[in-house]
């Protein structure tokens, strides 16, 4: 039986494994956490449970690809999705609109045509212009092959929505799912876009369990293949010799040997650990130059009961629909609200830069300085947050965050990018990193590769486990199971 060893236990390591697994392949997978998961990760605080990163999903209805993969694996009837009829609440906080937007797309353009009936014309041609472009995407919906990109695809996600809808308030809307994928104008591609907004119009759902259930069960995949999931185990040392790596080592001085490796860290990271001729100079400092999306600041707020009815969906609230990409100037623009159980959390994009200083410091030995920081922080998030929920302090039990430097810490990442490398228009071809290496059996899967998040890492995963086994064994399974 071959054997594969995967550096990394987040959502594309598990996948991968997973899939490995059900080709018969026993799979070892190394995770330097305590807990699995990555994004997938759940914490309990005073009783209440909160999800580190996979606030919601799509893709899990049936017929939908996540269901179709995950139905192949076994685990699908095991994961408790939670459909919903609601793609997102957008409040603007300058005109004191609010949008429900339903989901399916008749039914979230016809909501949008009935509020802004000059662009129904045109919002019917941006909804055929998404799902079609979503189609050059063959795997996103489990075609084989490769599909020549067009112009449109490629184009800045801003340009896209505007070159079909002109008023600037509908624009914003359009760009509802921006939170999603750490959008800057100019830059960040329509495909980004395109898939993340057919993923959640199409069938918005969330884990009604937690997301740390679907770790679990692609784990147990592994190891009724006969594969483990190992914790605390992080990998110091990856030795290479002749092209080929021979064995990883981890911070214990533990050596694991296999006939092939997948890393599922960053590609940063990985070249840290490197020992012996791997990459090219020029490769190697392409991935090291290449540099990562936003991070993110968050505060959970555990409600008290009954205080606030939840709405069934995120809540977006930005302080003005002109700003709904800006990120510089009065920082937070735009707050992401997601309700579950007696919590609420509350997502905002950030910049590493503002808690660099503080970068060789560990949780709860930071200073009065940085806790000011944040504290500063929080009621800024809180501040917007009122302006859809008033009173919202008063309305809580308990308040806390966490900033870049929690997200760095609980998923390895340098920079604690929130969806790995930034995808740049302008420059595409430096953010291009294939699953395959020049390391003959050294392969590389999870959000750096391709595209990031639920809708994306599964996909990569697909691919990076048929590049390991020679074949599209795994893509003619899936589409033959029933």
């Amino acid at each position: 039986m071959k054997e594969t060893l995967i550096i990394g236990a987040g959502l594309g390591g598990l996948f991968t494994g997973a899939l490995l697994s059900r080709q018969g392949v026993r799979v070892k997978v190394l995770e330097k956490n305590r807990t699995i998961g990555g994004g997938l990760q759940n914490f309990v605080r005073g009783g209440e449970m909160y999800e580190t990163g996979m606030h919601v999903a799509g893709g899990f209805a049936p017929g939908d690809s996540l269901y179709r993969i995950c139905n192949y694996l076994g685990i699908m009837d095991n994961l408790d999705i939670v459909q919903s009829d609601a793609v997102a609440s957008v409040t603007f906080a300058d005109t004191g609109r609010t949008y429900n937007l339903p989901a399916g797309r008749d039914a979230f353009v016809e909501y949008l045509s009935g509020l802004f009936p000059e662009e129904k014309d045109s919002l019917e041609r941006y909804m055929e212009a998404i799902v079609r472009l979503s189609h050059e995407e063959n795997l996103f919906y489990l075609e084989s092959g490769y599909r020549e990109h067009t112009d449109e695809f490629l184009m800045p996600a801003d340009r896209f929505i505007a070159k079909y809808v002109s008023n600037p308030e509908l624009q914003a809307l359009l760009a509802f799912v921006n939170p999603l994928y750490a959008g800057v104008p100019g830059h960040s591609p329509a495909y980004l876009h395109v898939m993340t907004s057919v993923l959640f119009i199409e069938s918005p759902c969330r884990f009604g369990s937690g997301s740390s259930r679907l770790a679990a069960e692609l784990e147990r995949v592994i190891e009724q293949g006969g594969g483990q999931v190992l914790t605390g185990c992080e990998v110091a040392k990856v030795t290479v010799r002749d092209m080929r790596v021979t064995s990883v080592t981890d911070t214990k001085g533990r050596e694991y040997t296999a006939d092939t490796f997948v890393s599922d860290i960053h590609p940063q990271s990985l070249l840290e650990r490197l020992d012996g001729k791997a990459f090219t100079t020029g490769y190697s400092s392409r991935l090291m130059s290449i540099p990562d999306t936003a991070s993110a600041f968050k505060v959970f707020i555990r409600l008290k009961p009954g205080a606030i009815e939840n709405p069934g969906c995120p809540v977006s609230v930005t302080d003005s629909f002109a700003n709904v990409w800006k990120r510089d100037g009065e920082w937070p623009h735009t707050v992401n609200c997601f309700m579950s159980g007696s919590h609420m959390t509350v997502f905002c994009l950030m910049d590493f830069s503002e808690v660099r200083k503080w970068e060789n410091t560990r949780t709860g030995h930071r200073g009065a300085e940085y806790e000011a920081w944040k504290k500063e922080r929080t009621d800024r998030v809180l501040d917007l947050v009122e302006k859809r929920f008033p009173g919202i302090r008063d309305k809580s039990d308990d308040i806390f965050a966490a900033s870049p430097l929690t997200f760095r810490d609980w998923y390895g990442t340098k920079n604690a990018g929130a969806y790995g490398y930034f995808k740049d228009c302008e420059n595409l071809m430096l953010s291009q990193v294939p699953v395959r290496t020049k390391v003959g059996n050294l392969f590389l899967t999870g959000q750096n590769v391709n595209m990031h998040g639920i809708g994306g890492v599964p996909m990569t995963a697909i691919e990076t486990a048929c590049a390991v086994l020679g074949n599209d064994f795994i893509l003619n399974d899936i589409k033959q199971t029933k």
